[in-house]
């Protein structure tokens, strides 16, 4: 096991790293960091940045960055070419631009999904492979590779190097792999779904730990080993980086503050909330002044639909903001002074957005759209007193909300269960992860 009093070599392999801004990147540096703590040396192989030129980044605590220059995907050139063509639009009045959005000929689909198998990441592949022989080589062996994923090339990396040198191996599942429902059918067929299959098959047979990020993808990724997936399966939450201190309730002042942070996609739809939020004002249960929703982050258009456009449709122009990209640190800010929080996680029944544990962590109450029976939904119900529509149900949705809304001008306070938010913080979860993994 990794533990502090044996020092390990550790390669940490990852397509995203800080500064990256995407979200990924904040579980791979929550990962670092406790190993480096821990007194463990970490050398992370990552994708370098736009712009970047130095195959190194400074970090600190014993964490050494190696970025690599991922090989351009045809998805790249497909997306430029139809730039030069003028056939897209990047202003903010235009949904974003999609690969292959309208169904295509078989032939053009097999050619697809062959350039999305896994995905499109593939490029990272030989360089980060390189990379991690070079550094295996130059540092005299290294005792541990750690890969996460998505996106699952990543994984096919860590196998590829663990076939090459036999260096255990850690693989991470944020997501589901071949389970995920987020992977569009117009860029999948049989043959790309069978080499998918037999892909994760491999990587779950040979890695010597299979690290989860929420107990719905543990369990899915068990089911695929049974009968005997013995102790290599194991289970590390992203976890509430800070839990704030316990507060009295008291009297809020309106507009009731409702915030959404993060983008909208695959299932993410604003559209039942906001038209709840619309029904409660047209039958007189609340006032234009009664509440203030900030939407933060890329969240004006959902897929081909302007989000902007059905706000001013439903008369909530006065209600609803939307507040484009801002640094973390902002946004945690935004969180800690909202009243109520939305969640949205449709669609997702084994995967929990990180925004969950940022909620989690501001002690605030949360309303989320979500499965009835995933992951986030199991996560509310366990922490306890927070609002959940679990079905696809307008009345509902109306119902909740208005519930919602008038705890808030009662001003209860939130009795959680305390047990659960302290297991779920990042410190303990960290602590469980290098019990379990091998070194």
């Amino acid at each position: 096991m990794v533990h502090s009093s044996a020092s390990v070599r550790v390669l940490l392999l990852s397509d995203c790293f800080p500064p990256d801004p995407v979200v990924g990147s904040l579980r791979t540096a929550k990962i670092a960091g406790a190993l480096a703590e821990a007194g463990h040396q970490v050398q992370v192989v990552t994708s370098r940045l736009p712009g970047e030129v130095k195959g190194t980044r400074i970090a600190g605590r014993g964490i050494t960055i190696h970025t690599v220059r991922a090989i351009p995907h045809p998805r790249m050139a497909y997306l430029l070419a139809k730039r030069w063509l003028g056939r897209t639009d990047a202003s903010s009045g235009s949904p974003p631009p999609e690969l292959f959005a309208t169904a295509i000929p078989r032939w053009k689909r097999y050619l697809v999904s062959l350039f999305l198998l896994p995905d499109d990441r593939q490029g990272f592949i030989p360089p980060a492979v390189l990379a991690c022989l070079q550094i295996h080589r130059r540092c005299s062996g290294v005792d541990l590779v750690y890969t996460t994923a998505p996106p699952f090339s990543v994984h096919v990396a860590g196998l590829v190097f663990k076939w090459l040198t036999g260096v255990k191996w850690a693989a991470e599942f944020r997501d589901p792999w071949t389970d995920n429902p987020a992977k569009s059918v117009r860029v999948r067929t049989g043959l790309s779904d069978a080499i998918e299959r037999h892909l994760e098959r491999w990587c779950l047979k040979t890695a010597d730990r299979v690290v989860s990020a929420t107990d719905a993808i543990h369990e899915l990724l068990v089911c695929k080993e049974a009968p005997r997936p013995g102790q290599r399966f194991v289970v590390a939450r992203n976890g509430i980086d800070r839990l704030a201190p316990r507060s009295r309730s008291a009297p809020i002042a309106e507009p009731f503050r409702i915030v959404h942070t993060g983008s909208l996609y695959h299932g993410r739809d604003p559209r039942p909330f906001l038209r709840a939020l619309a029904s409660l004002r047209e039958r007189g249960r609340l006032s234009d002044r009664e509440v203030l929703v900030e939407f933060v982050g890329d969240s004006r258009w959902f897929h081909n639909v302007s989000v902007e456009q059905l706000v001013q449709d439903l008369g909530l122009s006065a209600t609803v903001h939307f507040l484009d990209w801002v640094p973390h640190r902002v946004c945690l800010e935004i969180i800690e002074h909202a009243h109520l929080l939305l969640l949205l996680a449709q669609d997702q029944p084994a995967q929990v957005p990180n925004k969950l544990f940022e909620y989690l962590g501001a002690r605030k109450p949360i309303l989320a759209f979500a499965d009835a029976h995933g992951e986030v939904a199991r996560m509310l119900r366990r922490v306890g007193n927070h609002y959940l529509v679990a079905q696809d149900d307008p009345a509902l949705a109306e119902t909740v909300l208005d519930r919602a809304l008038r705890d808030l001008r009662a001003a209860g306070g939130m009795h959680t269960e305390e047990d659960v938010l302290r297991e779920w913080t990042t410190q303990h979860q960290m602590e469980q992860l290098l019990l379990a993994l091998p070194g």
